[in-house]
């Protein structure tokens, strides 16, 4: 059903996905489910040198005109991956488009596209920034909305590339042995109160904020349980991985994306324009290659 003339179509003409039947929609939602479960929480892809290169993209946020725009990047530059970051919808005009595009790209291709999981990959989120209420008002159906949760939940968590680079949405958890807990987490039999810890940790994960004046985890503005963490304990948890870089979204920036702790972690946001022109930023991204990370803005 959903062949590269479909997607092709889907993409060229967005404005087709809200008149869509709501039985197509809730089929990409169970297909693209099908992919999720096949994968871990912990993606690991491996790149062959300077011939590979991964594109990562940050926050989109119901931006149609910017994915369309980092889709083209994707058709011109042709990467071996596509990494997406999370918070797909809330706030933005075009936030059923942007999901259905990804994740009909995700069953199409399931090898080359991932898509992990933002603090916005949430039903309570998207009641309360905007998605649930597009997405009723397009589609007329309650029922169809509670599958999406159960996509949510099946969404890995963080990617690494090349045993040396982490894709994460938030940020490092308090507990610095996190990805050693997730690695195969579906293929482990664990205690309930081990999973409500590991869980507890994948919050903070999509959350989390570095912040450089600090030291440490400190509580963070965006409410219970979520941290800000400073370079201390980033260095902690990049030493004990043996992890050299870290990209992550989740805040906008003015100047389109930012570099902390030495560079060694890059923070992207690829929704332009995201609180409007009068505080505008560009969209940006970030290219792996030969171990290395690339920081780039969205012309």
């Amino acid at each position: 059903m959903f062949d590269n003339d479909y997607i092709e179509n889907l993409i060229k003409n967005p404005k087709e996905i809200s008149k869509l039947d709501t039985s197509v929609i809730s089929e990409i939602i169970n297909q693209a489910l099908i992919k999720f479960r096949q994968e871990d929480m912990l993606i690991e892809l491996q790149t062959e040198g300077n011939k590979d290169e991964i594109y990562v993209f940050g926050d989109i946020h119901g931006n149609l005109d910017s994915l369309l725009r980092l889709l083209d990047l994707v058709k011109q530059n042709k990467p071996k991956y596509i990494i997406f970051l999370g918070d797909i919808v809330d706030r933005g005009p075009k936030q059923s488009e942007c999901l259905v595009i990804i994740l009909a790209l995700k069953i199409n291709n399931p090898n080359r596209f991932y898509l992990l999981r933002g603090n916005h990959e949430s039903i309570d989120m998207n009641k309360s920034y905007g998605f649930y209420q597009e997405f009723i008002t397009k589609f007329c159906n309650y029922d169809k909305f509670t599958e999406i949760g159960e996509l949510y939940h099946s969404i890995p968590i963080c990617v690494i590339v090349d045993e040396k680079i982490l894709c994460v949405h938030g940020g490092i958890p308090e507990n610095l042995d996190i990805l050693n807990e997730i690695r195969n987490l579906k293929k482990k039999k664990i205690s309930k109160e081990k999973l409500m810890k590991i869980l507890m940790n994948v919050f903070q994960m999509m959350w989390n904020d570095p912040k450089k004046s600090i030291k440490g985890f400190k509580d963070s503005i965006r409410g219970p349980g979520s941290k800000f963490f400073g370079k201390d304990v980033f260095d902690e948890f990049m030493n004990k991985n043996n992890l050299d870089y870290l990209i992550r979204s989740h805040e906008v920036f003015q100047e389109g994306y930012k570099f902390f702790f030495d560079d060694q972690l890059l923070s992207i946001f690829s929704s332009a324009n995201y609180r409007g022109k009068k505080f505008s930023n560009p969209a940006s991204y970030a290219i792996i290659r030969n171990k290395k990370i690339h920081a780039k803005i969205l012309k």
